[in-house]
C-alpha cells in the first residue's frame, strides 16, 4: 500500500529529510523537477510534440517548474517559462538563476504542445486571484496537454476543494499522494495521477494508505480441497420492509458471490412468501414483524447470533423497533455485525450510545448523507473532511467506518485505507445493499471486519469497471449486472500480490 499524506505531513516529511538526513532543499527540488520533466518527456514523445511552457508561481512548486522546464531544454524541446512574479522563495530564485530559455512575462499567445503547471502547490488555501487566477484560466483555455507539478493548482490537497483549478491531463505528485488528489473533486481534476520517489522519507504514520488488487488477493487463496460449507461461515442478512423488496436480494445475491458457506436471507414476515424460490442457494427465513417492517423479537434475534456475521438495514425503514434490534445485536452477538442504510439512520435518530457497549467488532457502511446524520456535522463539512470526520468517529465509537463515495474511506479509528476503484457506474440504487452483500460474506469467513470493509469497496469498484466495460456502460449499469460480475473482480485478484 502507498502512503498518503496531510498536506502537513508531506511537508513535515520534507523537513525531516533535509534536517535530520542532511539532503539539501536544492537536491530536492533537482529531483522533483528532474521527476516533472520525465513524465512532460514521455507526454510530449507519445503527441509527437515539442513545445513545453511551464507557468511559475514564486514558491518552491514554482521552482519545481522552472527545473522541470530546464531539464526540457537541455534534451532539446523548445522550453519556456511563464513566471507569475518576481518575489521568490531562495530555492525557486536559485531554479530561476540556472535557467535559460525564454521567459515571459505574460501568458504567451503562441501555442503549446504541454502546459507544466507549476502555480501553487500543496500550501495553498483559499482563492486564486489576480494573475493567478488569470493565469489558471489561460492553462485551461490553452487547448495544451496539462501536466500539474505535484498538485493541481488551485485545489486543497487536505480537501480535495477548490473555487478554480487547473484541469490536468497528468500530475505528477512527488513524494506520496494527497488526501486531496484522492477524495471529493481531486481526481476529476488530477487526469492520471502518477507517483514520482524522490527519496523523502516519512517519519511518522501516514493519514491513510491507498489500497491496490494486490493488498486483497490474500483474501481469495485456493481452496482446499478437504473443506466443507461449514468450513467458510455463516452469513446472516437482515433487509427489506413491504415499501422495500429489492434489497434483500440484492445484497444476498452478493453474499453468495464472495464465498460464505451458508447465507441466510432474514425479511419480514408479512413479504416472505414473495422470496420464496427466488435465490434457492440461500436459506430463507420469515422475521417476525408488523406493519411490513422488522419488530425486535428476542428469539428471533437470539437465533440470528449463530452467524459469523450479520449485516442489519437495508432498505428496513428507520424506526424504533430496527434501533432496539441493533440495540439488541450490539450488546449480545459476539461475531461481526454491518450497519447500513437504515440502521444507521435508526442510530442517528435514536441515540449513538448504544455503540459504546458493544460485545461484537462493528461496520458501519455509510454514505457522506448517512454519515452526516450520524455525526451531526453538515454535508458541506462531510463533503470537505469526511476522512478525518470518520476517523475521529471511528476512534469514538470504537468502530470501523466505510465511507461510501466515488472513493472509499475505510478506518477503525487509528489507521485509514483510501479505496479507488469506485467508478460512476455504481451511483444509483442498489449498489449500497450490493457492498453490505459483499462485506458480510467476507467477515463470516473470517476475514477481519476493516479488511472485510476494504475489500467489499475495492470488490464492488471493480465488478463495476467490468460491468461498464460489457455489456453495459456506465449510464446503464445495473446492481444486478454488478453482482452477475463479483467472480471477473475476485479473479482478477489472483496472483496480484506475487
Amino acid at each position: 500500500m502507498q502512503k498518503v499524506l496531510t498536506c502537513a505531513q508531506m511537508r513535515a516529511a520534507d523537513k525531516y529529510t533535509i534536517q535530520q538526513l542532511g539532503v539539501s532543499s536544492q537536491e530536492l527540488m533537482e529531483r522533483a523537477g528532474a521527476a516533472i520533466a520525465e513524465e512532460t518527456e514521455k507526454l510530449l514523445r507519445k503527441i509527437g510534440g515539442s513545445r513545453v511552457l511551464a507557468v511559475c508561481g514564486g514558491g518552491n512548486n514554482g521552482g519545481d517548474g522552472w527545473c522541470a522546464a530546464r531539464l526540457l531544454l537541455e534534451k532539446g524541446f523548445c522550453a519556456a517559462v511563464y513566471t507569475l512574479t518576481d518575489i521568490l522563495s531562495p530555492d525557486c530564485a536559485a531554479q530561476r538563476e540556472k535557467f535559460t530559455g525564454e521567459v515571459y512575462s505574460a501568458f504567451p499567445a503562441e501555442k503549446f504542445d504541454v502546459v507544466i503547471d507549476a502555480v501553487f502547490g500543496t500550501g495553498f488555501h483559499g482563492v486564486p486571484e489576480g494573475r493567478f487566477a488569470d493565469a489558471i484560466a489561460r492553462i485551461n483555455a490553452s487547448g495544451a496537454k496539462v501536466v500539474s507539478a505535484d498538485i493541481p493548482s488551485g485545489l486543497n490537497g487536505d480537501e480535495g476543494s477548490y473555487s478554480q483549478c487547473v484541469n490536468a491531463s497528468l500530475t505528477v505528485t512527488i513524494g506520496e499522494y494527497k488526501v486531496g488528489l484522492l477524495y471529493a473533486n481531486g481526481p476529476d481534476v488530477c487526469g492520471k495521477t502518477v507517483r514520482k520517489e524522490i527519496g523523502i522519507e516519512v517519519a511518522a504514520p501516514p493519514f491513510a494508505e491507498l489500497c491496490g488488487a494486490e493488498d486483497f488477493s490474500k483474501i481469495f487463496p485456493p481452496r482446499k480441497k478437504n473443506t466443507h460449507k461449514g468450513t467458510y461461515g455463516r452469513a446472516a442478512i437482515v433487509a427489506g420492509s413491504r415499501a422495500y423488496s429489492g434489497a434483500p436480494l440484492l445484497s444476498a445475491a452478493a453474499a453468495l458471490r464472495c464465498g460464505c458457506g451458508y447465507t441466510q436471507l432474514c425479511v419480514p414476515e408479512e413479504i416472505f412468501p414473495a422470496y420464496i424460490g427466488r435465490l434457492p442457494e440461500a436459506i430463507l427465513t420469515s422475521a417476525p414483524s408488523e406493519n411490513g417492517a422488522f419488530r425486535a423479537d428476542e428469539e428471533f434475534l437470539r437465533g440470528l447470533c449463530a452467524a459469523n456475521a450479520i449485516a442489519v438495514g437495508m432498505a428496513c425503514g428507520t424506526s424504533r423497533a430496527l434501533y432496539d434490534a441493533v440495540s439488541f445485536l450490539l450488546s449480545e452477538y459476539r461475531g461481526t455485525l454491518i450497519l447500513d442504510a437504515d440502521a444507521l439512520n435508526s442510530l442517528a435518530e435514536y441515540g449513538l450510545d448504544v455503540l459504546k457497549e458493544k460485545s461484537c467488532r462493528v461496520v458501519l457502511t455509510p454514505h457522506l448523507k448517512e454519515f452526516s446524520r450520524l455525526c451531526g456535522a453538515s454535508m458541506e463539512e462531510v463533503s470537505r473532511t469526511g476522512p478525518a470526520l470518520a476517523k475521529q468517529f471511528a476512534a469514538e465509537y470504537g468502530a470501523v467506518v466505510l465511507l461510501k463515495s466515488h472513493v472509499c474511506f475505510v478506518t477503525n479509528g487509528r489507521s485509514g485505507r483510501f479505496v479507488t476503484e469506485g467508478t460512476p457506474a455504481l451511483a444509483k440504487g442498489g449498489s449500497g445493499d450490493v457492498l453490505s452483500g459483499i462485506a458480510v460474506s467476507l467477515a463470516a469467513r473470517g476475514v477481519s471486519a476493516a479488511e472485510s470493509a476494504a475489500c467489499a469497496a475495492f470488490l464492488l469498484g471493480r465488478a463495476g469497471r467490468l460491468a461498464a466495460e460489457y455489456p453495459s456502460n456506465e449510464y446503464s449499469v445495473t446492481a444486478s449486472e454488478v453482482i452477475e460480475n463479483l467472480p471477473r473482480a475476485i479473479a482478477s485478484l489472483a496472483g496480484t500480490s506475487e
